[in-house]
């Protein structure tokens, strides 16, 4: 007796549901995440395309992640910068009117505020980016100066005994105190502050010694640009010479220079002009090139000024470039790797008849049987 079987027509009908089941799995699953596969072997040929361009952008990011952060330390040493020459300025300015008026009876005020502005240029040339400091050059951990005393004791001091000046000095120690006794010239006092060695003035020993390196952003694999300016460039050390002098030279009275009256054995007791005539010209020469420091240093640091500007402005045009970049690689990525939800879409709906379809069909099968058909 001959049987007849429908379950080959099952067999095969379940296999083609579940196709259907997985089918409709994928596309719900690219629907969810925008995604055409959760695995990179899923891109089948295109796998490389999609690797490649990954790296690229990887890669690009970095490049621009650096010059974001040389950008901050652009600015923060700009800022530096730009408040230092603000300082000097008013300084400047203090001391030219002070110098027209002819005398200086405020000469006390005027070297307190040598005192601040002193203390504010080192406090802002040892500016820091979290635990770097900016003007340290490569060598960021090391204080790039540090005020220990040793420019003030470099310079000295000179307090004359005006009730008799016959008398030796009440204090004359270093180089002011050689100057207050005449035992070197203006011209030679002033030479010597000017030669001041770079540890007197407290800079570290990577800057002393010029051990320490540039400071570089890279840019891409084959360029990077130096934005290095160092605590001890120029125009700072200028500066810093010109407020330490000023903070400490003895006042217009105390300047070197005979009386006006030899007979005389104390200053009250001298004839006019007081201070002397030799006095305030000691006193003036010293002044005068203080002032003509303090602009030399302004202006010297503008050149350090427009340098870090420029690279800001360079690297702002590579990074640029960058963004770019960027773009058309994530657009490669796109085209490689995200699904179109609409064509999804449309396709699920397919799916989902073609699966109640064949949901009927099973049905419709499983129930020929003899004693449904009589």
């Amino acid at each position: 007796m001959t049987n007849i079987s429908n379950l080959g027509q099952a067999l095969d009908q379940i296999s083609r549901i579940k196709d259907q089941q997985k089918t409709l799995d994928t596309l719900s699953t690219q629907i969810a995440t925008g995604k055409k596969t959760q695995q990179f072997s899923g891109l089948g040929s295109d796998i490389l395309r999609s690797q490649r361009a990954r790296t690229s952008v990887n890669q690009l990011e970095q490049y621009s992640n650096n010059i974001t952060n040389s950008h901050r330390r652009i600015q923060l040493m700009s800022n530096s910068i730009q408040e230092v020459q603000a300082q000097t300025n008013t300084m400047v300015q203090s001391l030219t009117v002070a110098v027209q008026a002819g005398d200086f009876p405020d000469f006390e005020v005027i070297q307190r505020l040598a005192d601040d502005v002193y203390d504010f240029v080192i406090d802002a040339m040892n500016v820091k980016d979290g635990e770097r400091y900016l003007f340290a050059g490569s060598d960021s951990s090391v204080k790039p100066i540090d005020d220990k005393g040793l420019f003030d004791s470099f310079l000295g001091e000179y307090v004359p005994d005006n009730s008799d000046i016959t008398n030796p000095p009440l204090v004359a120690e270093g180089f002011i105190g050689d100057w207050g006794d005449g035992t070197i010239t203006t011209q030679e006092f002033i030479d010597a502050y000017h030669a001041t060695n770079e540890n007197i003035l407290g800079y570290s020993n990577a800057l002393v010694s010029g051990t320490t390196g540039d400071v570089r952003v890279r840019v891409d694999e084959n360029s990077d640009f130096d934005y290095t300016v160092l605590a001890n460039t120029e125009g700072m050390q200028d500066i810093i010479i010109a407020l330490g002098v000023l903070r400490s030279i003895p006042s217009p009275e105390n300047s070197p220079g005979a009386l006006n009256d030899p007979t005389a054995t104390r200053p009250a007791d001298d004839t006019p002009p007081f201070p002397s005539a030799e006095k305030q010209d000691n006193f003036y020469a010293v002044v005068q090139d203080v002032l003509q420091t303090l602009v030399g240093g302004v202006d010297k640091l503008e050149q350090e000024e427009f340098k870090l500007a420029l690279v800001e402005q360079q690297t702002n045009l590579v990074k640029e470039d960058h963004r770019l970049q960027i773009d058309a690689f994530k657009t490669i990525i796109s085209d490689v790797e995200d699904v179109d939800v609409t064509q999804a879409v449309a396709e699920i709906q397919q799916v989902q008849l073609s699966l109640e379809t064949s949901f009927q069909v099973t049905a419709l099968i499983s129930d020929l049987t003899l004693a449904n058909f009589l």
